[in-house]
């Protein structure tokens, strides 16, 4: 026979305790462990929910969630989420525990961004995204019972400005006011489409016999990156006009190897940075026209807008501009006044 099954744990007064639990003449060893384990797990239980209880969501967001997410997260966007996480949720919850935050909380954290601050739906959109991934994982950690982001809704967000685009009447008078090496930018942008990153990233290899345009890499934020998405390393056809105009700005370049920059710095040795460019020289120019308006986004958009007029297929034109046919209908696609009349005109052709 052996000694009876004892167990010790430390009591919050830090004083030893020990329980028998039976004698072994009463009771076998995996009955004893039974009653040890439903006096232990409480306790257990309780000192573990104490220690996590003290994890602040900065400590939390900083060491796991940020460590787990930019595993997989291009620059630019590590730059630009941890900017965001930081001055839009760890400013003011930074400090709280995980365990303290309520979703009436989160709730009127959004609300307040978004009344106070004034932020645009993009950002409180954002905003509550990271809140609901940062509290999905902690909740999958143990560290809260339940996600205080679940349920979270958008608040009504200030309008955004009209997303305006220029016609082609426009683009023609732009072209005549620029130098060549703006010219040819410009086009770039407005006429096949391209990102100011992915412009200003071309190489001179970069323009094949094909008579296309290999984009494999973009300029974000002064470094050389891979392309904003999947979708965006693409073959883009050059326009005849753009052709032309290649090729004479090709006959001033002094590097014509294949792996120059097409569009080089005073250097030479990295490219020209399109803020640059936009604001000395092709703002400048436009704005004595009355399009000082007309930035890179407005002419991404207006090519955008012009290419579905002539192509119907938006699997061919979200294939061109390198991003989904939803992003290409809902986000960049300006519905032409004069289209929208015709439609109803049709419409009320039928219905009579």
């Amino acid at each position: 026979m052996y000694q009876p099954i004892m167990w010790r744990c430390t009591r919050e007064n830090g004083r030893g305790r020990t329980r028998i639990l039976g004698r072994c003449a009463d009771m076998s060893r995996a009955d004893a462990e039974i009653e040890r384990k439903k006096v232990l797990d409480p306790l257990n239980a309780r000192a573990e929910a104490s220690q996590t209880s003290a994890v602040t969501l900065r400590r939390y967001t900083e060491d796991e969630y940020l460590g787990v997410k930019t595993r997989v997260w291009k620059d630019s966007t590590r730059t630009t989420t941890e900017q965001l996480i930081d001055r839009y949720i760890l400013q003011d919850l930074g400090e709280r525990t995980l365990s303290s935050i309520t979703r009436k909380e989160l709730q009127a954290h959004l609300d307040r961004h978004a009344e106070a601050l004034d932020l645009s739906d993009s950002i409180v959109g954002h905003i509550r995204w990271q809140l609901t991934a940062i509290f999905e994982m902690a909740e999958a950690d143990q560290l809260v019972v339940k996600s205080p982001a679940n349920g979270l809704v958008m608040p009504h967000c200030k309008e955004p400005p009209p997303k305006r685009t220029i016609t082609p009447d426009d683009v023609l008078r732009s072209q005549m006011v620029l130098p060549i090496r703006e010219r040819l930018i410009f086009r770039l942008a407005v006429c096949e489409g391209m990102r100011p990153g992915e412009i200003t990233a071309l190489q001179v290899g970069d323009f094949h016999q094909d008579g296309a345009f290999h984009i494999s890499r973009r300029v974000y934020s002064g470094r050389i990156d891979t392309p904003k998405g999947r979708r965006s390393r693409r073959l883009i056809p050059a326009t005849a006009t753009t052709r032309a105009l290649l090729t004479q700005w090709l006959e001033l370049l002094q590097n014509q190897s294949s792996s120059a920059w097409l569009f080089p710095s005073e250097t030479g040795s990295t490219p020209v940075a399109y803020t640059n460019v936009l604001r000395r020289s092709i703002r400048p120019a436009l704005s004595k026209i009355g399009l000082g308006h007309a930035t890179f986004q407005v002419l991404r958009r207006t090519w955008v807008t012009e290419f579905s007029a002539a192509e119907k297929d938006p699997a061919i034109r979200a294939q061109l501009a390198g991003h989904t046919v939803d992003v290409h209908e809902n986000e960049y696609r300006q519905p032409d006044p004069a289209a929208l009349r015709k439609a109803m005109k049709k419409l009320e052709k039928r219905l009579q």
